[in-house]
């Protein structure tokens, strides 16, 4: 099923000032449905990792189809108990604790999980309140080819090495008395179980006596839910971690859930020629996807027939030179006026977009079931200049 094909392209495009992210939300919730059932299937617990995706009224459709959400600083850890109430739970985990966070973040968070063992030094003796304390582990598995993305690299911010923890376990038991959980986050886009399962052998192995002792195991996030045919690896390594330890287990997927619900709509400004190719420049900008620029990802374009047809390079509204989405084939002429819809770029877009050359963020609509959309929030000059220090 293609969760991205509208009834009709016009129902998109009509009323959408541009540029505009606009968010499907029967697509968000489906693809949350869809990791949902399969934790629940594996007796698993299902955590939304907010950095892929943090407008906060996706955020609100989500509480119903989710355990809670998993944050990476106090502001998202604020922001996620403003949504969830006190229902729900809130992970944190991040390798740059503020000391004048720290009080503040036990407050609002469930599980804490600690990025290295000098971290949980430096605080441990500062924890209040109901917050559940765990070490965030680098198993030293690596299954990305593209280190940028490998919390596993060599070398990584991310995590305690796997033979720290051992040495630990073995030599200095009592450094981690606190500890009740660990987490363990090592791979990214991947929709093979088969790593997770080998990760979590791993650690059987490695440390066994540890993990007899804890209550609970968050999984990370990095995993893709979309095809239950690769789902019995994630249920094999769910029930070692419960058979053997007993641990409640939890997962943190992000992209797999936001990525497809989101498009960016742009219109075409002016077209022109430059060494024998048609350039288009477009209202949007590669920072508005920033991984586009960061990466070198060449975005899905609704419409690009593949082959050759009316061809552009679609560019950006910013005076960096850099600012092109790639080159696309059309089956019908662009012109000014023309709408593009970029697809697929709901995890990683919202969140890290910014208004340089005071080019403004996109609108952000929702989609909503019945077809009619919803503006959810209109950025203005105001925001643009208040972030500069002018009030």
């Amino acid at each position: 099923m293609n969760y991205n094909k509208l009834s009709r392209d016009e129902e998109l495009l009509a009323g959408i000032q541009t540029p505009a992210y606009v968010y499907d939300e029967t697509v968000l919730l489906a693809d949350a449905g869809m990791a949902g059932a399969a934790l629940s299937e594996a007796k698993a617990h299902l955590l939304f990792a907010m950095k892929s995706f943090s407008s906060a009224h996706g955020l609100a459709r989500l509480v119903d189809h989710v355990d809670g959400f998993h944050a990476s600083s106090l502001f998202e850890a604020k922001l996620a108990r403003e949504i969830l109430g006190q229902n729900g739970q809130i992970h944190v985990t991040t390798p740059a604790l503020i000391p004048d966070e720290f009080d503040e973040l036990c407050q609002i968070t469930d599980m804490l999980s600690f990025n290295s063992l000098t971290q949980w030094d430096r605080y441990k003796s500062q924890i209040s309140g109901k917050v559940r304390c765990s070490l965030r582990i680098n198993p030293g598995l690596s299954f990305i080819k593209d280190e940028r993305y490998d919390p596993c690299r060599r070398h990584s911010k991310l995590g305690v090495p796997i033979a720290d923890v051992h040495n630990v376990m073995i030599h200095d038991p009592d450094r981690l008395e606190g500890i009740t959980g660990l987490l363990v986050h090592s791979n990214s886009d991947s929709d093979d179980f088969r790593e997770l399962l080998t990760t979590v052998n791993h650690l059987d192995r490695l440390l066994g006596p540890l993990l007899s002792k804890l209550k609970w195991i968050d999984l990370g996030g990095g995993y893709l839910f979309y095809d239950p045919g690769k789902l019995e690896p994630l249920r094999e390594t769910v029930s070692i971690l419960r058979s053997k330890y007993g641990l409640e287990v939890y997962m943190e997927p992000g992209a797999s859930i936001s990525r497809r619900a989101g498009n960016l709509v742009a219109t075409v400004l002016d077209i022109f020629s430059s060494d024998g190719k048609s350039v288009v420049i477009l209202d949007a900008s590669v920072n508005h996807i920033p991984e586009v620029f960061e990466f070198q990802d060449e975005p899905d374009v609704r419409g690009d027939i593949k082959i050759a047809g009316h061809r552009y390079i679609l560019a950006g509204a910013t005076c960096l030179a850099g600012d092109v989405f790639g080159e696309y084939d059309f089956a019908e002429p662009l012109q000014p006026g023309s709408k593009v819809v970029f697809e697929n770029i709901g995890a990683y877009s919202t969140v890290k977009a910014h208004m340089f050359n005071g080019v403004n963020l996109p609108s952000i609509y929702c989609r909503r079931a019945d077809g009619t959309y919803d503006l959810k929030k209109r950025f203005t000059y105001q925001e643009f200049k208040t972030h500069l220090g002018r009030e």
